[in-house]
């Protein structure tokens, strides 16, 4: 008897909240919820009016006489609240979603709930006034474009459980001086710090194995960076146009320099490239006007288009044996240049590969088989007034190439 009561009781109680919650949605305090009757939680969403200056989230509220517990922040909920000054959020919150404070741009610090341990994408985007944001100490994941375009934000440091820096995080953040990370970190995705214009210095934890593109592109206050030991790859335009770059430490384990990776590095003067390297891409060096000497790493078979467009200041190219090719375009520009060396086994120049290389006088060509070039593979005025030194014996193979011909200084090299 006494169970069928305490049944009975029950049912009521529980038809009560049904009967009584007809509405999905409602706003208590100023804050507006939608409700979840039947697992008795509310969750803090976008309300028809910008929610304005400071809000604290309570842990519970009524709702016709029936309790709620407030356990979730939907996404977008005060996504473009510019007059959003400050949020109390408490440790009830198990869920933020994504864009929750975009565009919030009076926010200025916000601490995130210990029970939450994921993070989403764009969570703070655009908030530019944030200087502080407290992370739990267990957080494993961080989302996409997180920070982007905080403003404000100059230095955080990233909690110890995260492995993956993801994509965009900081990107835009133009305060950002300095960022902490965790030695557990094992990868940072593309544009993490695009356009932090005040980030002068970086390191990078040892662990690293994988680092995305335009890493630090237009981060015109980095003056040096140091290679981790574990990356293999330097990735398309990871230094794009980092002007105040000025020195770089190359690790033994690189083996790849893709596209564009240091264009525009207008301050880089000399960089030791390892015989670990065994491909430069397109660009990789272009408009590096202040680099002075290259020796390109044994064991490199081409050398991209463009690589060394305009670097107006390279006055010594070393080339390695194991070269056949050298792109187009690939040392256009190159007006310092005085001579080079060409290396026995090369078999091919690629269209203005040398062209406005105005200093260059002197081609140093020890093959007694011409190269392939085109009719703009140099200037003219190398094919004016330069001189062709060939291998004693062989300078008739020149003249009466189709191309080399063009040159009107080809003389045998003595013994």
């Amino acid at each position: 008897m006494t169970f069928l009561l305490v049944a009975v009781m029950l049912s009521m109680q529980a038809g009560a909240i049904d009967i009584k919650l007809k509405k999905e949605r409602t706003a208590v305090d100023g804050i507006t919820y939608s409700l979840n009757a039947k697992k008795q939680i509310a969750t803090v969403v976008k309300g028809q009016e910008p929610y304005v200056g400071d809000i604290t989230i309570p842990n519970k509220i009524e709702v016709d006489s029936v309790t709620l517990y407030v356990e979730d922040i939907a996404s977008g909920a005060f996504k473009d609240c510019t007059g959003l000054t400050s949020i109390n959020i408490p440790n009830c919150i198990t869920k933020i979603g994504s864009s929750a404070f975009e565009g919030c741009t009076s926010l200025t610090e916000v601490t995130i709930p210990e029970k939450i341990t994921e993070l989403p994408s764009d969570l703070f985007k655009n908030c530019s006034s944030l200087t502080t944001v407290i992370l739990p100490e267990n957080t494993k994941k961080l989302g996409n474009s997180m920070f982007k375009g905080c403003k404000s934000l100059v230095e955080f440091e990233i909690p110890e459980g995260v492995s993956e820096i993801p994509n965009s995080l900081f990107e835009d953040c133009s305060e950002l001086r300095n960022v902490v990370f965790p030695s557990g970190v094992r990868k940072f995705g593309n544009s993490v710090f695009e356009n932090c214009s005040s980030l002068e210095y970086l390191d990078m934890p040892t662990g690293v194995g994988s680092v995305g593109n335009d890493l630090f592109k237009n981060c015109n206050s980095l003056k040096e960076f140091h290679f981790p030991s574990g990356l293999t790859t330097i990735s398309d335009n990871m230094f794009r146009n980092c002007v105040d770059l000025a020195y770089v430490e190359m690790s033994n384990s690189i083996s790849k320099i893709e596209h564009d990776a240091f264009n525009g590095c207008t301050s880089l003067d000399s960089i030791y490239l390892n015989n670990s390297i065994s491909s430069i891409e397109s660009s990789a060096f272009e408009g590096c006007a202040s680099l002075q000497a290259i020796r390109i790493p044994n064991g490199i078979k081409e050398i991209s288009g463009s690589v060394f467009k305009n670097c107006a200041s390279l006055k010594s190219i070393t080339l390695p044996n194991s070269l056949q090719k050298i792109g187009g375009s690939a040392f256009e520009g190159c007006s310092s240049l005085a001579s080079i060396t060409l290396p026995v086994s090369l078999k091919e120049i690629g269209s203005n590969a040398f062209d406005k290389c105005t200093s260059l006088m002197d081609i140093y060509s020890p093959s007694a088989n011409p190269v392939k070039i085109s009719g703009s593979s140099f200037s003219k005025a190398t094919m004016k007034e330069g001189i062709v030194h060939v291998k004693k014996g062989f300078a008739t193979n020149y003249n009466i190439d189709k191309q080399w011909k063009n040159f009107l200084n080809i003389i045998n090299m003595k013994e």
